[in-house]
């Protein structure tokens, strides 16, 4: 069977670190239930011997008030300390539980970026990795420990009420499997659609509101602002009235609970009052039997409530267990080949479509990008230089053709060993919330303080950095808020250095820079390019002087290759489609 077809026993297994403490906790909860249920059944009946034992004087000389009044401080004692250690013990096995989760979620990511990330919506994928995996804290808290608590309580409570009167334990018993039974598969039942609209909505007004927020700028321009608003409430009142709903049904499960218990109190109240009549019951044995109902249905309340929200805790599981088992596009393979001795790019009849039926946006390439040369690709969007770069780091594997570096196959690589190898500037850097150092130590996290400082100096940030009070120790805020976009480029470029990797791979290195951060930055990128074997993505003509040789794509095809000025000549759209026609 699927995992997906069960997929609160599959999370189940992933819990498996925290199961010592997982059942420490459910120890303890059964200490504490049982604990408090012994404190309110004993002192019930204290309370009621003592007053029969109190209407004589011969009686209440000796009755023995020392022994249940010690058992009541007992067990008060014990109900305290262990529902302080159950509190403890089960929440931090199940935030250590959630903590793994998240841990197993992005590993399971990892192999996935960027291409099948890329199919994702990012608000999505955070309330996957955030709200759906915080709904998973249910099965153990809200449903495994109280069905457990709630199966001795009836086996305990039951056993008492047989040995004292079978027709109230019967009453007691039969209720108690309304409630802890019948009444949740009901609640599973009609909440589970609930559940599961509350989890998809949740997901989808996030998103809703993540891409709101990303987007606000060009939603106020063209003034759709109110649009999106009116698209995010709507999101909202679906959400609404799922809530609305399993609230309705929380109401009707509790109350029925409690009546439940109440018709318990009343038949064993009815009982016990023709018990004692007829002299087979002693009084106090009443009041112990009555609480003891009261105490066991109050273990039997959170069972339709965690049940009802069960549907809600599977649609969570389902959509993390549906997207920890989505198939990467590139696997590293099973034996993989020795690790190349050159570093020279080989492109032999590569050709790539991203779906069947597509357009190819790669066809018949043959490229060579000899050791330590530096070639150029130009082209207009959409001519394929983009996906050149992704088959070239292996993001992607290419439909047809082959991709070698010093000669062996990309496909014959692990991915670790290409990437190693390979210094990726991307036209979008991810700049992360964190100091400046952190974000350049993702290039080299060995590096020294002096390296640090030559790459700095390297990418022309050293005066910009000393001006800062904090220096490199400055937080530059998530996604680099707190930088303009040439310092967030060049703390980028900085990273490249401290990689020192002899291959560079330079996606459009100057998009949306102004001139003379644009002429700083190919300052830099001369100094590191030299001696490397490189690959510069652009479309911008003053990128052409770091190049050896340059390459003009159109339609998915080179269409000139040659010296710079040559195909800077040619790379007019008319004679880019004509040359790629031919």
């Amino acid at each position: 069977m699927d995992r997906r077809d069960r997929p609160l026993l599959a999370i189940l297994r992933l819990a498996r670190p925290q199961r010592r403490k997982m059942a420490l906790g459910l120890l303890l909860a059964i200490v504490t239930a049982l604990s408090g249920l012994g404190l309110l059944v004993l002192s019930g009946w204290f309370i009621a011997a003592s007053a029969v034992a109190g209407a004589a004087v011969a009686t209440a000389a000796a009755f023995n008030f020392a022994s249940p009044s010690a058992g009541i401080r007992g067990l008060a004692v014990l109900r305290t300390g262990s529902r302080y250690a159950e509190r403890l013990v089960t929440h931090d096995a199940t935030f250590r539980f959630l903590a793994g989760l998240r841990v197993w979620l992005f590993r399971a990511a990892i192999p996935l970026a960027p291409a099948r990330l890329e199919e994702q919506r990012g608000g999505d994928l955070l309330n996957r990795m955030t709200a759906d995996v915080d709904s998973l804290d249910a099965i153990y808290l809200r449903v495994i420990v109280p069905a457990v608590v709630a199966v001795l309580a009836v086996l305990l409570v039951g056993g008492v009420l047989l040995w004292l009167d079978p027709a109230a334990a019967g009453i007691v018993v039969a209720l108690a499997l309304l409630v802890g039974l019948a009444l949740p598969w009901a609640m599973q039942r009609i909440g589970a659609p609930a559940g599961k609209a509350i989890a998809l909505a949740t997901a989808r007004l996030r998103t809703r509101i993540v891409e709101g927020v990303q987007g606000l700028a060009e939603l106020k321009v063209y003034q759709a602002d109110g649009r999106h608003a009116d698209a995010v409430l709507a999101e909202n009142e679906t959400l609404m009235v799922a809530q609305r709903h399993m609230a309705q049904l929380s109401g009707v499960s509790t109350a029925l609970s409690g009546l439940a218990g109440h018709l318990a109190a009343l038949a064993i109240l009815a009982l016990g009052v023709a018990g004692v009549a007829a002299g087979v019951l002693p009084g106090p044995a009443v009041a112990l039997m009555m609480l003891g109902a009261l105490a066991l249905f109050d273990a039997l309340v959170p069972l339709p409530l965690a049940f009802q929200n069960l549907g809600r805790t599977r649609a969570a599981a389902r959509r993390l267990l549906d997207f920890a088992g989505l198939a990467p596009l590139v696997r590293d393979p099973e034996a993989p080949a020795p690790a190349p001795a050159g570093n020279t790019i080989v492109l032999s009849g590569v050709s790539y479509r991203y779906r069947p039926g597509d357009r190819p946006a790669l066809q018949d390439i043959d490229l060579e990008l000899p050791e330590g040369q530096r070639i150029a690709v130009i082209g207009p969007s959409g001519s394929g230089k983009s996906t050149l770069t992704a088959l070239i780091l292996r993001f992607r594997d290419a439909d047809a053709g082959s991709i070698t570096i010093g000669g062996v196959d990309l496909r014959r690589l692990p991915q670790a060993e290409i990437w190693r190898r390979i210094a990726y500037l991307s036209q979008r850097s991810q700049i992360f919330a964190g100091t400046i150092r952190d974000n350049l130590l993702i290039g080299d996290p060995d590096a020294s303080d002096d390296r640090v400082a030559a790459a700095v100096e390297a990418a022309g940030l050293s005066g910009w950095v000393e001006a800062l009070p904090r220096g490199l120790d400055t937080w530059v805020g998530e996604a680099g808020v707190q930088v303009s976009g040439g310092q967030a480029r060049r703390i980028a470029l900085a990273r490249c250095i401290l990689k020192d990797a002899p291959i560079l791979v330079l996606d459009e290195p100057t998009e949306g820079l102004d001139a003379e951060t644009e002429a700083q930055v190919i300052e830099a990128l001369e100094r590191l390019t030299a001696g490397r074997t490189t690959l510069v993505i652009t479309h911008r003509p003053a990128l052409l002087r770091l190049a050896d040789t340059a390459v003009l794509m159109a339609e998915g095809r080179i269409a000139v290759q040659g010296v710079p000025a040559e195909v800077l000549d040619a790379a007019s759209p008319n004679r880019a489609k004509r040359h790629a026609a031919v």
